[in-house]
């Protein structure tokens, strides 16, 4: 399991970084495809037995350790399908009027892996949900219409409505990987934790993008041109991020590395956001698409998809990509290269297990798996 570092000292103005990721030969990564069809992958999620929890439009299915397909959960007309945070658990949506998407719900219902039902909703204004690896479900309420009158629904065990959060222009939020907070992001008022009854903790506006620890109790946001460390949501270490855009931030399940990814420039930190080294890709043709730590001084993991520029076609524009695994020192140790029938922003996406040696490569239509030495 991840656990957080405790982290302290005084606030930091790093504008330069002290070292380039250092040259290396790297191996190419022998891959096993887990998954390889024509349907758009929604969601995957590790579950803890090793296997994967899979979302697609059509329904939920779920994989062993060793790839072999289980129980799945075929959406029908008129419902979509939630997956939880431990790839088991299943919230059911019935939309009212048989609409789908934005339109509220007619009856929720949350299941486990066998498809057992474990208690049920009728009619909420709620048209988006999060579901905990604790079972806790959050309700989003979002109306394009008065997206001043945005609200989270947070529901105990049973159902039971615990509290209700007005959070004008909701974006939408996620739980911490332990169940313990819910993180929810506004355009107005920005990153606002909660815990696990619904009861506010702290806020920080401005945040555009974030990553926390399991417990999250530390988190990592981009807060305009600059890089912010808070503690339980105050800011302990900051980083300057001028001329770079921030694509994708993660900090390792300990808080002893931060990494950020701009599209052509990943900078990676100690846990007081002192610059460690960076990697530049520029001249290169390829972007950032995710950046993933392991704890302690493991395994860093980018995925990076080639662009042929804007002048070629949308779905021919970005063929094919790479994900690199790094060294604590920096050193690119590792490859897997890939190829795109289809392409997203989140093409490739790299993801580290809680051991930080099993990883899973997530494309818009394609799972790979394999173990890091």
């Amino acid at each position: 399991m991840r656990h957080a570092l405790a982290s302290g000292g005084p606030l930091l103005g790093l504008a330069l970084l002290l070292a380039t990721a250092a040259p290396g030969l790297a191996a190419e990564l022998s891959l096993t495809t887990l998954i390889a069809g024509d349907e758009d992958l929604l969601q995957v999620v590790p579950r803890p037995d090793g296997g994967l929890g899979v979302l697609r439009q059509a329904g939920v299915g779920r994989l062993a350790p060793n790839g072999a397909w289980l129980a799945a959960e075929t959406a029908e007309p008129g419902q979509t399908l939630h997956l939880g945070d431990d790839g088991d658990l299943v919230g059911v949506v019935t939309h009212r009027a048989g609409a789908a998407d934005f339109a509220p719900t007619a009856r929720f219902e949350l299941r486990d892996a066998r498809g057992r039902l474990l208690w049920s909703l009728g009619e909420t204004e709620d048209v988006g949900y999060s579901i905990s690896v604790r079972g806790a479900v959050v309700g989003k309420s979002l109306n394009i219409n008065a997206p001043e009158r945005n609200a989270l629904h947070f529901y105990g065990r049973g159902g039971t409505l615990a509290a209700e959060a007005v959070v004008p222009h909701l974006l939408g939020g996620r739980f911490s990987a332990d169940g313990g907070l819910y993180f929810a992001q506004s355009a107005s008022t920005g990153l606002i934790a909660f815990d696990a009854g619904g009861a506010e903790l702290w806020r920080r506006d401005g945040v555009r993008l974030f990553d926390a620890t399991p417990d999250g109790r530390l988190t990592v946001a981009v807060h305009g041109e600059r890089l912010e460390l808070l503690d339980s949501g105050r800011p302990v270490a900051r980083a300057d991020l001028t001329g770079l855009l921030v694509r994708r931030v993660a900090i390792a399940p300990d808080g002893a590395r931060i990494a950020v990814a701009g599209r052509e420039e990943l900078r990676v930190y100690d846990g007081n956001l002192r610059p460690l080294w960076r990697d530049s890709l520029r001249d290169q043709g390829l972007a950032f698409t995710s950046v993933d730590l392991a704890a302690g001084d493991g395994w860093l993991l980018a995925g990076l998809a080639r662009d042929l520029g804007p002048r070629v076609a949308v779905e021919e524009r970005h063929p094919d990509g790479v994900v690199r695994a790094y060294d604590a020192r920096g050193a690119l140790r590792h490859e897997a290269r890939l190829a795109f029938d289809a392409w997203n922003i989140f093409t490739p996406t790299a993801i580290l297990d809680d051991t930080g040696k099993t990883l899973t490569i997530t494309t818009r239509r394609a799972v790979y798996r394999t173990t890091l030495p």
